[in-house]
């Protein structure tokens, strides 16, 4: 036992401390009303507490709307689940419900934290602002912990079974707040219909930035990363990119012999081919291989085969149309070639089916196919012969170059050298092009047949 002459102990030095700052805060007050403040408290503790179970609620019952068959509700086997369903089919009213009691119960918070940070302040005469400031930080830290993180991650754990406990207690509001609650749902929906719907359309440019995003995170292949490029461009590609030109196509002159067409289709191994009269800008129609073999073990050497009666109708289109039409327009006449006219009605060249394929997927061939035709030869030094006739996106890709424009005029490199020039070039001759190094190797019949080609680095070397 202490001694009366002994010091008091640390603990009761405190005790004394808060007594009679209890004793000086009811001295100044004086008439303060303790239980009062004591349903203040009890009702702000309560607000946060409905709070909480709106917040969970809300979590709960949306996290349910694309899982309806979780319910597995067969009638009346759960009032629960009717009621729940019930509120889900009215999901803005429903929004509408739990938002203003959740509202509701936060103002309440709120009003009676003020009101008792207030009277602390009187009673203890401390600074009114900093009290304030203090109160919605708590108030704040309590909301967002209490009534609104805690409730919804508990939800989100188990959302049916939040959905079914809560069910009464939401529903009881859902009926309670129908005046309120179908006047905003419906405010709401007059809102939306009225302001102007955001634009969210995906762009072509988005698209190729996602597949190349996925490339590189390995979720899809260079090759289909290749293929979702070329689809998107599908419609902004015009016939003349694909086409195989005027000098290039095999055709059926209207005097062929039976012999010369079956050996014509055994050398070039082609299913249909254009029949022209004179020259290729008068087509008459196109010959199908499957239609000449009924005739293959006839005798018509010499009385011959009248190739009008057995060709089909020809279809006929511009070079500036776009691919997707294309592909539309061979759908609708069941065919798979269509002759390229120009401007004033000349042949320009023709287009099939297994060209659009390979403007997708990239070169098609079978196994009647002899080895593919190689357009390009590298040499050791760093130097190519390419082929006239070789695409300059190809040509690109092999250099790693960027030859190619969307608004050039031309499509392959014998192209480019006829826009150079202006004229039928002559062996040897020279031009340089976006640094690149091109020289006329062959030229034959008035066209160039290949070119050498000096790429940028190589032409640096040379010259150092």
């Amino acid at each position: 036992m202490e001694s009366l002459d002994e010091p008091p102990s640390r603990s009761f030095r405190v005790f004394l401390v808060f007594t009679a700052l209890f004793l000086t805060a009811a001295e100044t007050v004086g008439t303060l009303q303790f239980g009062e403040i004591a349903v203040e408290v009890g009702v702000m503790i309560l607000g946060l507490f409905l709070s909480a179970l709106y917040s969970g609620s809300e979590v709960a019952f949306f996290s349910l709307v694309n899982k309806l068959e979780d319910l597995h509700l067969t009638g009346a086997h759960s009032k629960t689940d009717n009621r729940i369903l019930t509120m889900l089919n009215k999901p803005r009213r429903l929004l509408a419900t739990i938002l203003i009691g959740n509202t509701f119960a936060n103002i309440v918070s709120s009003v009676l934290a003020a009101v008792l940070a207030g009277k602390i302040a009187i009673v203890f005469e401390l600074s009114t602002f900093v009290i304030y400031t203090i109160q919605i930080f708590v108030l704040t830290f309590m909301i967002l912990i209490l009534s609104e993180i805690t409730p919804k991650v508990i939800a989100i754990n188990n959302p049916l079974r939040v959905s079914r406990n809560m069910s009464g207690f939401v529903y009881f509001n859902f009926i309670l707040f129908t005046p309120i609650s179908k006047l905003i749902a419906n405010s709401t929906l007059s809102l939306e219909k009225n302001l102007p719907k955001p634009d969210n359309r995906m762009t072509a440019q988005d698209l190729k930035t996602m597949a190349e995003m996925g490339e590189k995170e390995g979720s899809i292949k260079g090759e289909e990363r290749e293929i979702i490029e070329n689809v998107i461009e599908f419609g902004n590609t015009t016939v003349r990119e694909i086409m195989t030109s005027r000098v290039n196509i095999v055709a059926v002159n209207v005097d062929s012999t039976l012999p010369e067409v079956i050996s014509l289709i055994q050398d070039k191994g082609l299913s249909r081919m254009p029949l022209y009269e004179n020259d290729l800008d008068t087509i008459l129609g196109v010959i199908y291989s499957k239609d000449v073999l009924p005739y293959i073990n006839t005798n018509l050497e010499k009385s011959g085969i009248n190739w009008k009666t057995i060709a089909r109708k020809a279809l006929f289109i511009p070079a500036t149309k776009k691919l997707d039409d294309l592909l539309r327009d061979f759908q609708h006449e069941k065919t798979h070639i269509a002759i390229v006219v120009d401007e004033y009605g000349g042949t320009e060249g023709i287009v099939t089916l297994d060209d659009i394929l390979e403007e997708i997927v990239g070169n098609l061939s079978d196994e009647y196919d002899d080895e593919e035709e190689k357009l390009y030869t590298k040499f050791k030094n760093g130097i190519y012969i390419f082929d006239a006739k070789i695409d300059l996106d190809d040509l690109d890709e092999i250099l790693g170059t960027s030859i190619s424009a969307a608004d050039d005029e031309f499509e392959t490199l014998g192209g480019l050298v006829y826009h150079l020039t202006e004229r039928i070039p002559n062996v040897g001759e020279r031009m340089t092009y976006k640094d690149l190094e091109l020289t006329v190797h062959s030229v034959k019949n008035n066209r160039v047949r290949k070119l050498r080609v000096m790429p940028p680095a190589s032409v640096k070397n040379q010259k150092s």
